[in-house]
């Protein structure tokens, strides 16, 4: 039997602006914030792909740019401070946000650093900042994290146990803008990676203490609409019909059930695959992580959510099948330590419908990650 419903609040606060050929409009609503110098904050591959400059003409964007600040994988605190320190210099007044979870999650504190005395380190936590953010608009190039409409963000500070987690009001996008164009040349492997995740989001919200009415309705037509977009998605980038343009009606549908996850999870709290791949121990796509732990958490958390939670959780190996990925974790022993050691307290760990001991957790890993040490004899 599924857990009741707990006394909750929901927001989406990030005005969505939807459909094929929409980023002609970006002008038109960075103009609504009253911005006229905007810095560009993106991920560096874009530019090394030939996108960024792709999407800026579709955006129409080049008179008002004072600045571009290109950002890495996984963007550190000291990285975003630089940044922010030019973004200063140059005199922008709002952001221009352009990338994966990553390229946006650095806009955002780039953006909040633009109006706060602050370092990024200082912002780690709940509404540490005293002033709201740059207006930032944000244009999501991967249909995965969400993060367009996220009030929360993730760095990473090397030699940390787990990932920075920086959140609180108003720190959203004014705007998202999705625009199924800039999905159309993305390599299978990062369309995958992307996709779980925002599965992953949908999944965790349904088996979430915070869930509710609200976030439950948004969180099952995000999860259905990855389940039937997704194998469309890969079969159109394996044919070409993604890149040709051809299949803009299906990218546009899974660009649109990741912000909607997002929605879902960001009100009710991730669980416990979040909490699991937050070590900064596993170097692999934060996607391709959730990925291989979703089936197994799922079955963990199975026998105590909704029966409508329950039917998704039982596509997930057809899925699997379909499109092609494995869900087996190659972690060695130490990778586990390292794994269960980010998850301890870890809220998102504490806000998993099901409780987990260490040992369980540890069993279960070691069940689906087989030691990777080879046999005696075996070198």
């Amino acid at each position: 039997m599924s857990a009741a419903f707990r006394e909750t609040t929901f927001a989406a606060t990030t005005r969505i602006h939807a459909g094929i050929g929409i980023l002609g409009r970006t002008a038109e609503i960075l103009a609504e914030s009253g911005s006229q110098h905007v810095l560009v904050v993106a991920d560096r591959g874009l530019e090394r792909i030939g996108v960024l400059a792709r999407i800026l003409d579709w955006a129409g964007m080049a008179d008002r740019v004072v600045g571009c600040e290109l950002v890495d994988v996984n963007p550190s605190p000291a990285e975003v401070d630089i940044a922010a320190s030019r973004a200063r210099a140059l005199g922008a007044d709002a952001v221009l946000a352009i990338g994966g979870g990553s390229g946006l999650s650095a806009a955002k504190a780039v953006a909040l650093l633009m109006t706060n005395d602050l370092r990024a380190r200082d912002l780690e936590g709940t509404d540490r900042a005293d002033s709201a953010p740059a207006p930032t608009v944000a244009v999501p190039t991967t249909a995965g994290s969400g993060s367009e409409v996220s009030n929360a963000l993730v760095l990473h500070e090397a030699g940390a146990v787990r990932e920075t987690i920086i959140r609180g009001r108003g720190y959203a996008p004014v705007a998202a803008v999705l625009d199924a164009r800039v999905l159309r040349g993305i390599p299978r492997e990062p369309l995958v990676y992307a996709a779980l995740d925002a599965l992953t989001h949908a999944l965790e919200s349904l088996w979430s203490r915070g869930r509710s009415m609200f976030t439950d309705a948004c969180a099952l037509h995000a999860a259905a609409n990855v389940f039937s977009a997704l194998p469309e998605a890969t079969t159109g980038e394996a044919d070409g019909r993604n890149a040709e343009g051809r299949n803009d009606a299906v990218l546009q549908r899974l660009l649109e059930a990741a912000s909607l996850a997002n929605i879902a999870c960001g009100n009710s709290g991730l669980a416990l695959v979040h909490a699991l791949s937050s070590s900064l121990a596993v170097d692999e796509p934060h996607g391709l992580q959730n990925g291989r732990l979703l089936p197994h958490i799922a079955a963990f958390n199975r026998d105590l959510v909704s029966a409508e939670a329950r039917d998704l959780i039982d596509r997930i190996p057809a899925l699997y099948d379909t499109i092609g990925f494995d869900p087996d974790i190659k972690w060695e022993a130490e990778r586990i330590d390292a794994v269960l050691e980010a998850s301890r307290g870890h809220p998102f760990r504490d806000n998993n419908i099901r409780e987990s001991t260490d040992t369980q957790l540890r069993e279960l890993l070691e069940t689906i990650a087989p030691s990777q040490t080879p046999e005696r004899g075996e070198q």
